[in-house]
């Protein structure tokens, strides 16, 4: 390639010989001052018409013939600006097509070594998760950043040390979070197993990020709740077992001694004998009465009251 580096183009340069512009603003601001404080606003209420256009007329013109002064001078000094500008936009144009395609080039060869980069980047963390056990694709999402060339041993697709021994540190917490994790499940595995509780509601809330001390709380109340569930159902079966102990013992009691069997729960007699001689029994009839009560212990006492007629299947109806 052709050696540019003291050529022409590397050293040309706008060059910019300042003008000089001379006026004596000290004397004019005296001047200007002096004629002001001689035409006060009470001496102009005293000046003649003609005076008035006298005085306007010379001080406008003085103005006029400095303003124009001031334009004539400025256009000396920006046509050359206007002039070097029009000509500067129009030669550097070439000059941007060229730093453009350069650097589309340069952008293009930087982007390549930056895949280098990240697929290497990519390797060595696959490698070193595969040796943990864990998933390969679990630090992805650090690829681009390890990808920077400060990682990188100079012009070498090659990590530095240091960032070898971040990447290790990396897989190894990740290894000891999941073996953590692994460790956390098997136990409230374990004491979903001794509490007869499903182990998958505090497995789902674990991996949901909720600590593993308020989980095995909230097991133990569920596991409480339960076991109080439990008590009140046996509590109550075993009651119903008793009251129905009870009504067969008082059926078998009132009796009589012919009577072999009772129905537990309506006594109802299942089966009778009698002697071969002995006159059938005949049945009781019915026993029907119309009785007005009042429970002066309130509705409760009521309750307690119909309970009473149905555990002794005495028929009611309320009018």
């Amino acid at each position: 390639m052709k050696d540019i580096t003291n050529n022409f183009l590397e050293t040309i340069e706008p060059v910019y010989t300042p003008g000089i512009i001379k006026f004596d603003f000290d004397r004019f601001d005296a001047a200007i001052k002096a004629a002001v404080s001689e035409l006060s606003d009470e001496q102009l209420d005293n000046l003649e018409y003609n005076d008035i256009k006298d005085e306007f007329t010379r001080f406008n013109s003085l103005l006029t013939k400095l303003e124009t002064k001031r334009k004539e001078i400025a256009k000396v000094y920006k046509n050359p600006l206007t002039e070097f500008e029009s000509n500067f936009k129009s030669s550097k144009e070439p000059l941007k097509e060229i730093i453009d395609k350069l650097r589309a080039k340069r952008d293009e060869i930087d982007e390549h070594h930056r895949m280098l980069r990240v697929d290497h980047v990519r390797s060595v963390f696959e490698k070193k998760c595969e040796f943990a056990g864990i998933d390969k694709d679990t630090f992805k999402d650090k690829y681009d950043g390890y990808s920077l060339k400060k990682y990188f041993k100079d012009r070498k697709i090659e990590l530095k040390t240091e960032t070898i021994e971040e990447i290790d540190a990396l897989v190894l917490a990740e290894y000891d979070r999941i073996e953590e994790h692994k460790a956390n499940i098997e136990m409230i595995e374990e004491q979903a197993l001794d509490y007869e509780l499903p182990a998958e509601p505090y497995t789902r809330a674990l991996n949901n990020d909720a600590p593993l001390v308020e989980i095995l709380k909230q097991m133990k109340m569920d596991r409480d709740a339960a076991v109080e569930r439990k008590q009140q159902v046996e509590a109550k079966q075993k009651a119903e077992a008793a009251r129905l102990a009870e009504i067969e013992a008082m059926a078998k009691q009132s009796a009589n001694e012919e009577i072999k069997a009772v129905n537990a729960e309506t006594g109802e007699v299942i089966e009778k004998s009698k002697p071969a001689d002995e006159t059938p029994i005949k049945p009781v009839e019915p026993y029907k009465i119309d009785i007005s009560l009042t429970f002066h212990g309130g509705e409760k006492q009521w309750h307690q009251f119909a309970k009473l007629l149905e555990d002794n299947f005495i028929n009611y109806e309320i009018l």
